[in-house]
């Protein structure tokens, strides 16, 4: 279990999820915005839908949780395959999709 959910104000409810397949970084002196979003393939675009604010320290705080979370995730479940100039990450996520084929209708088979 993650030491910081034991710690800090109790959650009421779980928040509303949203699907992000694309993600912006951006700071200033004094903060660091992140931006989500989801990239349409159909029609080339990025709808951004999201943006988080937030202070030096806690945006260090949240990259050192996702890094463990990743080492935790790998050591379940395999290493996650990185990205390069060769791999599209669309065909990445499509691929680790269960039976996508069966859920694509512009594949005909």
């Amino acid at each position: 279990m993650d030491e910081h959910r034991d710690q800090g104000p109790t959650r009421t409810r779980a928040p509303d999820g949203r699907y992000v397949n694309f993600f912006d970084v951006g700071h200033n002196a004094l903060e660091f915005l992140l931006d989500f979003g989801q990239f349409h393939p159909e029609d080339s675009e990025v709808r951004l839908h999201t943006r988080i604010v937030t202070g030096p320290v806690y945006a260090k705080l949240l990259a050192s949780m996702l890094q463990r979370s990743i080492e935790r995730y790998e050591a379940d479940h395999g290493p996650i395959e990185k990205l390069s100039d060769d791999i599209d990450p669309l065909e990445m996520v499509k691929e680790s999709i269960a039976g996508y084929e069966r859920l694509d209708p512009s594949r005909n088979g």
